[in-house]
């Protein structure tokens, strides 16, 4: 008879990880008290138009190190995009790995709580963005969205108190955010606050990429420019004014009722990758960077049922995810950037535990 398996799924970016995340993961186990916990992550580039702090495979390796028994990953093009386009390619990708209950961080902790507050209608004549914002918790609309596409996948959802503020800036405890990481490292400790050796990791600023956007944005014209996914309504003329300045500075020129610093962040990493609207469209196969042992064992007993791969030759997404590390490693050394040519062309995470 085959296995019954309880299966957890939980969506993260760990940018970088940190001992909240770990938190995280225990209590989704402890909670759903599942058989396998799989995570799908962010991969070179994160959610609010950035690239990652520390590289996926990194922060795969701390997730199976920390409980997650398998990491798939989010496709870039989708990982750049606001909460419902980002929610429902990263359920939608669970669910197509089995699982059966979706666990997620929020603010009020209360599945029925963050469905009312909640109300997008396309039909009110205001963007979603924007409907979205004048809610009174707004850190929940991730999680709003995780249950909207769950819901319609039959997966079930629970949620945990959070334990930090999202984007605090305290980094005195030993439970921080990644905003608060990122903008001390470098000025004050940070160890005390995650697993993983920053010291000897290679941290990435937005910054490091100025001279590659701009000269993008510089040496395309205009049409090349409305060609990219999210470069409507007028954004490129914008960034065309303001290209002259400072990647930072561009960024604040743009900012608007219009525009929010999200979608102009957003839309700077969809120039700096070349993506297309014709590239956003989910793969039909599903990209493994690491599992342990347990993990193996699942994916062993459902490989006919999965469609998933480890093997980047066989992923459907490899060219435009070896663009991706391409774009994301050519600011930095030729050996980091060599190793991360070579780890997406072979790299697969594997651990004992």
């Amino acid at each position: 008879m085959t296995k019954k398996y309880s299966v957890t799924g939980i969506v993260v970016e760990y940018n970088p990880l940190h001992n909240g995340h770990i938190y995280h993961i225990k209590k989704a186990r402890e909670i759903t008290n599942c058989d396998v916990l799989i995570a799908v992550m962010s991969g070179n580039f994160v959610q609010r138009g950035e690239p990652a702090f520390i590289n996926k495979w990194e922060r795969t390796e701390g997730a199976l190190n920390h409980g997650v028994d398998i990491v798939i990953e989010l496709p870039t093009p989708f990982v750049l995009q606001s909460a419902d386009f980002f929610a429902e390619a990263a359920v939608t990708l669970l669910h197509r790995m089995g699982v059966d209950t979706i666990v997620f961080g929020s603010e009020s902790n209360n599945i029925e709580h963050i469905k009312s507050q909640f109300h997008y209608d396309p039909d009110v004549g205001q963007s979603y963005a924007r409907q979205m914002g004048t809610s009174r918790n707004a850190n929940d609309i991730l999680g709003f969205q995780y249950i909207r596409v769950a819901e319609m996948l039959g997966i079930a959802t629970r949620t945990i108190q959070r334990t930090n503020n999202y984007h605090g800036t305290d980094i005195d405890s030993e439970i921080a955010s990644a905003t608060a990481i990122r903008n001390h490292y470098g000025h004050k400790p940070v160890a005390h606050t995650t697993p993983l050796d920053l010291d000897h990791s290679t941290p990435h600023r937005l910054e490091a990429y100025d001279l590659q956007i701009r000269a993008i944005i510089l040496q395309n014209d205009t049409s090349w420019l409305q060609s990219i996914h999210l470069v409507d309504e007028g954004i490129e003329n914008l960034l065309k004014k303001n290209v002259h300045l400072p990647i930072t500075e561009l960024i604040e020129a743009c900012i608007s009722k219009r525009y929010t610093r999200s979608r102009i962040q957003r839309t700077l990493m969809m120039i700096l990758l070349g993506i297309k609207r014709s590239d956003v469209i989910l793969p039909s196969n599903t990209r493994i960077l690491g599992m342990t042992k347990p993990g193996q064992a699942y994916l062993k007993a459902q490989r006919e049922t999965t469609n998933a791969v480890t093997a980047y030759k066989y992923y459907d997404d490899n060219n435009f995810e070896m663009r991706a590390t391409l774009a994301y490693s050519m600011p930095y050394p030729k050996d980091y950037r060599d190793w991360l040519i070579q780890m997406e062309k072979s790299g697969l995470i594997r651990t004992e535990s």
